[in-house]
């Protein structure tokens, strides 16, 4: 806990990167405590420690290692979901750039064109069910076109 009020009290910015926390075995970083103190925090793909720089799969690697941290350290600490992960890899990162990672009025416009025709499913899906595969399936084939600050690089 000192630790974190420390954080909290120097504007700390967390870059938390799961793969390379399981690769290094480093350990399980505490999200859960630093969403809920207000820590700022996004998701990174350290490709030194980690194996590649989807952040699809840097989003679903942080909810399967919380699960891990509130199975097996902290049972109190809920898991990530989905859509916190997505807020990490975008705003949540996004955040220590300024501000990117959102398409709120006054942000930059990143974005990516994802295009799922291809990926068929007994039942429809609505838009949530659809990001939570993209986040699953940490496949990147599926993206049609890429914007940085409003300009298509893809």
């Amino acid at each position: 806990e000192e630790e974190i009020q420390r954080m909290r009290d120097n504007g700390v910015y967390v870059a938390h990167c799961p793969q390379s926390n399981t690769n290094l075995s480093s350990g399980i970083a505490p999200v859960r405590t630093y969403l809920e103190q207000g820590i700022p925090t996004g998701l990174g793909t350290d490709v030194a420690g980690g194996a590649g720089e989807s952040v699809f799969r840097a989003m679903a690697d942080a909810i399967q290692v919380s699960k891990l941290r509130w199975r097996l350290v902290d049972e109190t600490c809920r898991p990530l979901t989905a859509e916190e992960a997505f807020y990490l890899g975008t705003k949540g990162g996004g955040g220590f750039f300024g501000k990117a990672g959102s398409f709120e009025e006054g942000y930059e416009l990143d974005a990516l064109v994802l295009n799922d025709e291809s990926l068929k499913h007994p039942q429809p899906l609505g838009l949530k069910e659809r990001l939570e595969r993209f986040i699953y399936l940490s496949d990147e084939r599926h993206i049609d076109a890429k914007y940085v600050a409003g300009r298509k690089i893809f």
